[in-house]
């Protein structure tokens, strides 16, 4: 099994952002330091009837550039923080290539404007299932796609998060996604993945909307729904590793 990840388009789009942060900084500090020079040089006299709107006009742009400036800063910060890699997704990827053959490609950490953030997908013969991985330890109870999750002294509640609901996002983005790019008859399936074993991990389902795992029992699960047959041929799953990887 192929276990990539789009590491250089990420780092690319990092520097891409670090470089706007700085086009935003310069362009605010800029603004601030003109509306700074019209407070100090009054270039309209106090007593003048347009004097109001002048200083209204000079401590606007004081203000913008600040905006501008605090814009740029988190815009840089996001920059600076962007992950290149998802360490649960590589996880995932060491399980699978103990399992699967060359015919299928797990691709990590897909952050892309025109898709959205993505943990990891598997392309194989099969088609594309999508992966929503869970770090959380716990007791955890599915229906449908709703959650709970029980405390320290036995009480339910609902979970702060629906893993459900976001792996079947991410599995309508993708198929939306493939579709703009004329691969819209590959078969889209979900998991969730919670990547530690019982006992730290203990989960009830009834019904669910997308499969749930744990990480050891993956391929065993999905045999009867991702892995029960081989649904599209070996062009199709290159053209599609490569619109989801390449690009």
């Amino acid at each position: 099994m192929h276990n990539v990840a789009p590491s250089r388009a990420l780092a690319r789009r990092s520097r891409q952002l670090l470089a706007l942060a700085l086009v935003i900084g310069a362009l605010g500090a800029f603004i601030v330091a003109l509306g700074v020079l019209m407070i100090m040089i009054p270039f309209v006299a106090e007593g003048s009837s347009s004097f109001s709107i002048y200083n209204l006009l000079r401590n606007g742009l004081v203000a913008f550039g600040a905006l501008m400036f605090i814009v740029a800063l988190g815009v840089g910060i996001r920059a600076a923080t962007w992950k290149t890699d998802n360490d649960l997704a590589q996880t995932v990827g060491k399980y699978l290539s103990q399992h699967l053959d060359a015919r299928y490609t797990l691709i990590r950490n897909i952050s892309r404007r025109d898709l959205g953030y993505v943990d990891a997908v598997l392309v194989g013969p099969p088609g594309v299932l999508v992966f929503r991985l869970v770090p959380d330890k716990g007791i955890f109870a599915n229906e449908g796609a709703n959650w709970l999750i029980q405390n320290r002294k036995g009480e339910w509640s609902p979970w702060h998060i629906s893993p459900t609901r976001e792996v079947v996002a991410d599995i309508q983005k993708l198929r939306d996604y493939l579709a703009r790019v004329n691969l819209g008859d590959i078969p889209v399936y979900g998991s969730i993945v919670f990547m530690h074993e019982q006992p730290a991990v203990q989960l009830m389902a009834k019904e669910p909307v997308v499969p749930l795992t744990h990480l050891s029992t993956l391929i065993p699960n999905a045999q009867s729904n991702y892995f029960a047959k081989d649904r599209i041929d070996g062009p199709k799953v290159a053209n599609t590793i490569r619109m989801l990887y390449e690009r």
